[in-house]
């Protein structure tokens, strides 16, 4: 995006009156193509500054006048407008009592570019880090070295844990006068957002820091050089374009808890409506390639006893996933801290491509082992100290290209994901039974899944379950022997996190049915918790067979697991278990004949339909979308064994949405079974 010389030598380039442990800058914050936001600290008087900004020729080009106060904590904010795209200036600050004295010297060491307008045929570098305290780290040197573009702070950034005013302005002071931070943000925008121990305290948010936020939120402002805050007097919120990439910084703290979540009324919000409408309004604005959700919180669940994440406002997270979906915006990734482990999750097809999911976390060394926890869409996870991520986006071919690296100091790239636009782009789907079909395992030749998730869902099987030729025209079955304990397992998850609306769909032929007078069950399928077979409660997909008072009648019936709503402000929703919900057929409907069964879930009812025939609807006793589960298991229930179809299953496929009567009629008259 530009190149630049850094002076290594001397932290601040300023005049002997001043005192190193009062001043603070400059530092170079927000900028745009045409603007720059700055902040200088240079005592505790009261006086007029002055920045002047010259181009590379040395001719001055613009000149701004702020005033430190006591009431601004002595910080002067300067804002520069009408400067060039893509263009390198110095500048030099000059105290204007008495005769103008010049206290920064312009020069390479004063220095800044502003953003670029290009949308193609440029490159961006920017670092994220979070969970970095006042202490000595060799990160920010590392990020010099690397020339990024822009330096992110994500939350925790430093750790306040006050709301008294005079305590968080000394703790912002603290930490941007560090050295090594210090010289880098001289060249260097410094932006970002924040997270709980710089909001104030520990899981803080807007309700249980109502009465304290406001000045806690006056030192992040004093202290940030940013081009907004928030709405101007709640929240922190903003975003910056720099060209091929914009970043939008998210308030998960300040709004929370306080007022109807704009996409559910009986729930709290977590952003806020506000911001919400910022936040939709500028995705559908925005003209980058590549754009990225970035906040302090995780969007999934920490498992711990916190509901400071975005698993505590699912309704919100998935609505603003399911808008970009339906608004059909490209280029978009997730970020967050917060949890001192670093993580690389993807979420599959969930805004029409697969969402890629970073957590950079902690850029000190102090990291917390129990939140490197299971999830389904986990990819790899990595808990040490010194960690930050850097984001370069790369528009300068024909398929531009974003690439993360987690880092440490001394060029340690841990790892490295490199995404295609073409990749983070949504699909054209012609086939409308095939629409947001997430698996589909038709076992003509093999267990593999034939949808749009491809291997990742593949089938595994156990104890010798293996495909039968003979029993269907289309090409072959899975034959399960109950005797042999047989079953097929799928080890990843393939529905959005806490999925509101799905559909399955499968054929099956009952070789033997549960005995009559028996405690018999055979489980056609069952969900499990993390991809692998065990008792743990997940069963969120769960349709069996088993015997009924009635000699003549076997019981079709159905178990979900589901988020129960929090039951009190600041508390997180809980998994439920539901059901069972029966449905008694007679037994020479199935014994030994194909029949299709289909089930949809739609967070407040379960749908059994049988060859094409809508059955029975079973009420949800509390409504509430999926809970978590991690895979499947097809033939037998959750742990494998113990509970097993004797039978064939045939065309298992599982839908992202809820499918119609006709729909489902059409497949139970698909096969010719």
């Amino acid at each position: 995006m530009r190149t630049r010389l850094i002076c290594i030598f001397g932290i601040l380039a300023m005049a002997s009156l001043l005192k190193a442990d009062e001043v603070v800058g400059p530092l170079v914050g927000s900028i745009s193509p045409n603007s720059v936001h700055m902040l200088f600290r240079p005592s505790t008087k009261a006086q007029t500054l002055r920045l002047q900004v010259f181009d590379t020729n040395g001719q001055l080009v613009k000149v701004v006048s702020e005033d430190c106060t006591a009431e601004g904590d002595f910080v002067a904010h300067f804002n520069v407008r009408g400067l060039q795209a893509g263009t390198t200036y110095q500048y030099q600050i000059e105290s204007m009592d008495g005769s103008p004295t010049a206290i920064v010297n312009a020069g390479p060491a004063h220095q800044f570019t502003t953003a670029s307008q290009q949308r193609t045929g440029d490159r961006v570098v920017v670092s994220f880090v979070s969970c970095v305290d006042v202490e000595p780290t060799k990160i920010w040197n590392e990020m010099e070295t690397l020339n990024v573009d822009a330096v992110c702070l994500m939350g925790d950034t430093p750790y306040i844990d006050s709301s008294d005013l005079d305590v968080a302005r000394k703790k912002h002071r603290q930490f941007l006068q560090m050295p090594d931070l210090a010289r880098l943000g001289q060249t260097t925008p410094i932006v970002g957002t924040w997270d709980d121990h710089d909001f104030g305290k520990n899981n803080g948010n807007g309700l249980n820091l109502r009465e304290e936020k406001s000045r806690t939120r006056r030192a992040f402002v004093d202290y940030r050089a940013h081009d907004r805050y928030g709405d101007g007097s709640e929240g922190v919120y903003h975003k910056m374009d720099l060209g091929a990439l914009e970043i939008f910084f998210l308030d998960p703290r300040y709004f929370s808890q306080t007022e109807p979540s704009p996409v559910d009324a009986a729930q709290p919000s977590c952003f806020g409506k506000q911001q919400w409408d910022w936040l939709l309004q500028g995705l559908r604005d925005s003209k980058a390639k590549f754009k990225v959700l970035a906040m302090g919180a995780i969007w999934q669940d920490k498992k711990n006893s916190e509901t400071d994440d975005m698993f505590t406002y699912w309704y919100e997270r998935d609505a603003l996933l399911d808008f970009i979906k339906a608004e059909q915006i490209s280029g978009v990734t997730l970020l967050g801290g917060d949890i001192h482990v670093a993580r690389h999750l993807k979420h599959p097809d969930r805004v029409g491509y697969d969402l890629h999911d970073f957590i950079i976390s902690p850029g000190h060394e102090r990291t917390i082992t129990g939140l490197d926890v299971y999830h389904p869409s986990l990819l790899w996870s990595l808990v040490e100290g010194r960690q930050f991520l850097t984001l370069a986006a790369d528009t300068r071919g024909e398929n531009p290209k974003l690439t993360a690296e987690f880092r440490q100091p001394e060029g340690q790239v841990n790892r490295r994901v490199v995404l295609s636009l073409d990749e983070l782009t949504p699909e054209s789907r012609r086939d409308e039974i095939a629409k947001e079909r997430r698996a589909y395992w038709d076992f003509n030749e093999g267990m593999q899944n034939k949808s749009l998730l491809g291997a990742r869902v593949d089938a595994q099987p156990h104890r010798g379950a293996s495909i039968d030729q003979t029993q269907q025209a289309r090409g072959g079955a899975v034959r399960f022997l109950r005797s042999e304990g047989q079953y097929l397992n799928v080890s990843q998850s393939f529905l959005d996190d806490n999925s509101t609306a799905h559909t399955v769909s499968m054929w099956f032929k009952p070789a033997s049915l549960p005995k009559h007078g028996t405690g018999e069950r055979g489980f056609l399928l069952e969900s499990t918790a993390q991809g692998a077979t065990s008792n743990a409660q997940a069963w969120h997909l769960s349709l069996g067979l088993r015997a009924t008072a009635d000699p003549g009648k076997v019981n079709l019936q159905l178990y979900t697991v589901t988020l129960q709503p929090a039951a009190s402000p600041g508390a997180a929703p809980k998994q439920i278990s539901q059901g069972p919900f029966d449905f008694l057929v007679d037994r020479e409907q199935l014994r030994e004949r194909w029949n299709q069964v289909a089930f949809t879930f739609d967070s407040e009812s379960l749908r059994l339909f049988l060859n094409g025939d809508l059955a029975v609807t079973h009420q949800l006793p509390v409504k509430g979308p999926a809970a978590e589960f991690g895979g499947l298991v097809i033939g037998g229930h959750r742990a494998g064994t113990g509970r097993n179809f004797d039978g064939w299953i045939d065309e298992v496929a599982i839908w992202q949405r809820l499918l119609d009567q006709d729909e489902i009629r059409r497949l139970s008259q698909a096969s010719s079974k």
